[in-house]
Protein backbone atom coordinates (compact mmCIF):
# COMPACT_ATOMS: atom_id res chain seq x y z
CA UNK A 1 0.00 0.00 0.00
CA UNK A 2 1.14 3.34 -0.89
CA UNK A 3 1.74 6.36 1.18
CA UNK A 4 -1.39 8.28 0.08
CA UNK A 5 -3.44 5.10 0.54
CA UNK A 6 -2.40 4.30 3.60
CA UNK A 7 -2.84 7.85 4.91
CA UNK A 8 -6.66 7.65 4.12
CA UNK A 9 -7.02 4.47 5.55
CA UNK A 10 -5.29 5.78 8.57
CA UNK A 11 -7.38 8.85 9.01
CA UNK A 12 -10.67 7.56 7.73
CA UNK A 13 -10.30 4.64 10.73
CA UNK A 14 -9.11 7.96 13.28
CA UNK A 15 -11.68 9.99 11.94
CA UNK A 16 -14.36 6.57 12.92
CA UNK A 17 -13.16 6.29 16.06
CA UNK A 18 -13.00 9.77 17.39
CA UNK A 19 -16.64 10.65 15.91
CA UNK A 20 -17.99 7.46 17.73
CA UNK A 21 -16.44 8.60 20.99
CA UNK A 22 -17.93 11.79 20.67
CA UNK A 23 -21.58 9.99 20.14
CA UNK A 24 -20.61 8.67 23.50
CA UNK A 25 -18.98 5.25 22.71
CA UNK A 26 -20.15 4.02 19.39
CA UNK A 27 -22.49 4.37 16.68
CA UNK A 28 -25.88 4.05 18.86
CA UNK A 29 -27.85 6.43 20.94
CA UNK A 30 -31.53 7.14 22.34
CA UNK A 31 -33.68 8.28 25.04
CA UNK A 32 -35.56 6.23 27.66
CA UNK A 33 -38.94 5.49 26.37
CA UNK A 34 -40.59 4.76 29.64
CA UNK A 35 -39.84 5.03 33.33
CA UNK A 36 -37.40 1.96 35.03
CA UNK A 37 -37.25 0.92 39.06
CA UNK A 38 -33.93 0.11 40.37
CA UNK A 39 -35.17 -4.03 39.78
CA UNK A 40 -35.98 -3.67 36.05
CA UNK A 41 -34.92 -6.24 33.92
CA UNK A 42 -36.46 -5.06 30.35
CA UNK A 43 -35.98 -1.53 29.16
CA UNK A 44 -37.41 0.14 26.06
CA UNK A 45 -35.13 3.32 24.09
CA UNK A 46 -36.97 5.19 21.80
CA UNK A 47 -34.33 4.78 18.54
CA UNK A 48 -35.85 6.45 15.22
CA UNK A 49 -32.20 5.79 13.26
CA UNK A 50 -32.40 1.64 14.60
CA UNK A 51 -28.61 2.41 15.48
CA UNK A 52 -26.12 -0.35 15.51
CA UNK A 53 -26.78 -1.32 19.05
CA UNK A 54 -24.00 -4.35 20.22
CA UNK A 55 -25.64 -7.75 19.87
CA UNK A 56 -25.60 -9.55 22.46
CA UNK A 57 -26.14 -13.06 24.79
CA UNK A 58 -26.25 -14.84 28.03
CA UNK A 59 -22.79 -15.55 27.65
CA UNK A 60 -21.38 -12.81 25.81
CA UNK A 61 -23.39 -9.33 27.59
CA UNK A 62 -22.89 -6.51 26.37
CA UNK A 63 -22.94 -3.23 28.08
CA UNK A 64 -25.43 0.36 28.14
CA UNK A 65 -24.87 4.29 29.97
CA UNK A 66 -27.61 5.06 31.04
CA UNK A 67 -27.27 9.21 31.98
CA UNK A 68 -29.16 11.19 34.79
CA UNK A 69 -29.03 12.49 37.98
CA UNK A 70 -27.93 8.73 39.36
CA UNK A 71 -25.60 7.84 36.02
CA UNK A 72 -26.11 4.01 35.97
CA UNK A 73 -24.40 1.55 33.73
CA UNK A 74 -26.23 -1.94 32.74
CA UNK A 75 -25.83 -5.34 31.09
CA UNK A 76 -28.53 -7.06 28.61
CA UNK A 77 -28.15 -10.03 27.28
CA UNK A 78 -30.65 -9.71 24.22
CA UNK A 79 -32.96 -6.89 22.14
CA UNK A 80 -35.36 -6.33 19.58
CA UNK A 81 -36.29 -3.75 17.66
CA UNK A 82 -40.23 -2.67 16.39
CA UNK A 83 -39.98 -0.50 13.37
CA UNK A 84 -43.50 0.29 13.32
CA UNK A 85 -43.11 1.70 17.32
CA UNK A 86 -39.43 2.53 16.68
CA UNK A 87 -38.45 1.26 19.90
CA UNK A 88 -35.52 -0.78 21.06
CA UNK A 89 -36.65 -3.45 23.81
CA UNK A 90 -33.48 -4.61 25.91
CA UNK A 91 -33.59 -7.51 27.64
CA UNK A 92 -31.80 -9.88 30.15
CA UNK A 93 -30.74 -6.66 32.06
CA UNK A 94 -28.21 -7.03 34.86
CA UNK A 95 -28.26 -3.65 37.55
CA UNK A 96 -25.61 -3.00 39.92
CA UNK A 97 -22.91 -3.90 37.72
CA UNK A 98 -18.87 -2.72 36.78
CA UNK A 99 -18.43 -0.37 33.88
CA UNK A 100 -16.49 -3.38 31.60
CA UNK A 101 -13.76 -0.35 30.57
CA UNK A 102 -13.12 1.19 34.46
CA UNK A 103 -14.57 -1.52 36.73
CA UNK A 104 -16.03 1.26 37.97
CA UNK A 105 -19.26 -0.14 40.09
CA UNK A 106 -22.90 1.32 40.24
CA UNK A 107 -25.76 1.25 41.94
CA UNK A 108 -29.52 -0.03 40.39
CA UNK A 109 -31.38 3.32 40.24
CA UNK A 110 -35.03 4.43 39.44
CA UNK A 111 -34.85 6.31 35.71
CA UNK A 112 -37.18 8.63 33.96
CA UNK A 113 -38.48 8.18 30.70
CA UNK A 114 -36.49 10.90 28.50
CA UNK A 115 -32.89 9.82 30.22
CA UNK A 116 -30.15 9.33 27.52
CA UNK A 117 -29.01 5.86 27.06
CA UNK A 118 -25.65 5.06 24.87
CA UNK A 119 -22.81 2.21 24.55
CA UNK A 120 -20.40 2.99 26.93
CA UNK A 121 -17.14 4.29 25.86
CA UNK A 122 -15.45 1.17 25.30
CA UNK A 123 -18.25 0.17 22.46
CA UNK A 124 -16.53 2.93 20.73
CA UNK A 125 -14.76 -0.14 19.16
CA UNK A 126 -17.09 -3.08 20.23
CA UNK A 127 -20.00 -1.08 17.99
CA UNK A 128 -17.46 -1.44 14.90
CA UNK A 129 -17.80 -5.47 15.12
CA UNK A 130 -21.05 -5.69 16.35
CA UNK A 131 -20.40 -7.46 20.28
CA UNK A 132 -17.74 -6.99 23.15
CA UNK A 133 -14.58 -8.36 21.89
CA UNK A 134 -13.18 -8.49 24.93
CA UNK A 135 -16.06 -10.85 26.49
CA UNK A 136 -16.53 -12.76 23.60
CA UNK A 137 -12.98 -14.02 22.80
CA UNK A 138 -12.65 -15.73 26.22
CA UNK A 139 -15.72 -17.36 25.09
CA UNK A 140 -15.61 -18.34 21.68
CA UNK A 141 -11.74 -18.09 21.50
CA UNK A 142 -9.73 -15.33 19.13
CA UNK A 143 -9.82 -17.38 15.40
CA UNK A 144 -13.49 -17.10 15.60
CA UNK A 145 -12.92 -13.37 16.95
CA UNK A 146 -11.32 -12.33 14.48
CA UNK A 147 -13.62 -13.94 11.62
CA UNK A 148 -16.94 -12.88 13.17
CA UNK A 149 -15.21 -9.24 13.23
CA UNK A 150 -14.18 -9.27 9.79
CA UNK A 151 -17.82 -9.90 8.54
CA UNK A 152 -19.39 -7.38 11.58
CA UNK A 153 -17.46 -4.72 10.06
CA UNK A 154 -17.93 -5.08 6.37
CA UNK A 155 -22.05 -5.54 7.46
CA UNK A 156 -21.35 -2.16 9.25
CA UNK A 157 -19.17 -0.21 6.34
CA UNK A 158 -21.88 1.14 4.85
CA UNK A 159 -22.79 3.09 7.52
CA UNK A 160 -18.90 4.22 8.97
CA UNK A 161 -18.33 5.43 4.80
CA UNK A 162 -21.69 7.87 5.58
CA UNK A 163 -21.05 8.66 8.83
CA UNK A 164 -24.78 7.36 9.88
CA UNK A 165 -24.39 8.59 14.05
CA UNK A 166 -27.26 10.38 15.66
CA UNK A 167 -25.25 13.45 16.89
CA UNK A 168 -24.79 14.13 13.19
CA UNK A 169 -27.68 14.02 11.79
CA UNK A 170 -30.74 17.31 12.22
CA UNK A 171 -28.72 20.32 11.80
CA UNK A 172 -25.28 18.56 12.10
CA UNK A 173 -25.80 16.68 8.75
CA UNK A 174 -23.93 19.84 7.61
CA UNK A 175 -20.68 18.80 8.87
CA UNK A 176 -21.32 15.39 7.08
CA UNK A 177 -20.54 16.41 3.77
CA UNK A 178 -16.47 17.20 4.10
CA UNK A 179 -16.46 13.40 6.20
CA UNK A 180 -17.52 11.88 2.67
CA UNK A 181 -13.67 13.09 0.95
CA UNK A 182 -12.63 10.73 3.85
CA UNK A 183 -14.73 8.37 2.92
CA UNK A 184 -13.66 8.71 -1.04
CA UNK A 185 -10.57 8.39 -0.24
CA UNK A 186 -10.42 5.44 2.06
CA UNK A 187 -12.69 3.53 -0.88
CA UNK A 188 -10.13 4.51 -3.05
CA UNK A 189 -7.64 3.44 -0.95
CA UNK A 190 -9.54 -0.14 -0.52
CA UNK A 191 -9.70 -0.30 -3.69
CA UNK A 192 -5.98 0.32 -4.78
CA UNK A 193 -5.23 -2.74 -2.31
CA UNK A 194 -7.49 -4.98 -3.45
CA UNK A 195 -6.50 -4.48 -7.08
CA UNK A 196 -2.50 -4.91 -5.55
CA UNK A 197 -3.57 -8.19 -4.04
CA UNK A 198 -5.30 -9.27 -7.34
CA UNK A 199 -1.99 -8.59 -9.59
CA UNK A 200 -0.15 -10.46 -7.00
CA UNK A 201 -1.68 -13.68 -6.72
CA UNK A 202 -1.45 -13.46 -10.74
CA UNK A 203 1.67 -12.87 -11.16
CA UNK A 204 2.47 -15.94 -8.67
CA UNK A 205 -0.25 -17.91 -10.99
Amino acid sequence: MSGSMAFFAWVFIVGQIIASVIQGGGFASGLLAADITDASVTMQVADTTNSAWLGASVSVPAYLLIKGSDSEVVSYTGKSYDGVTKIMTFSGLGRGVADPQTGERYDAAVHSSGSKVMTTNIGAIDSFVGYSVGTAQGVIGSVKVVVASGVAILKNLPRMLLWDYPWLQGQATVFRFPLFALSAGFVWALFMSMLQLAQGILRVL
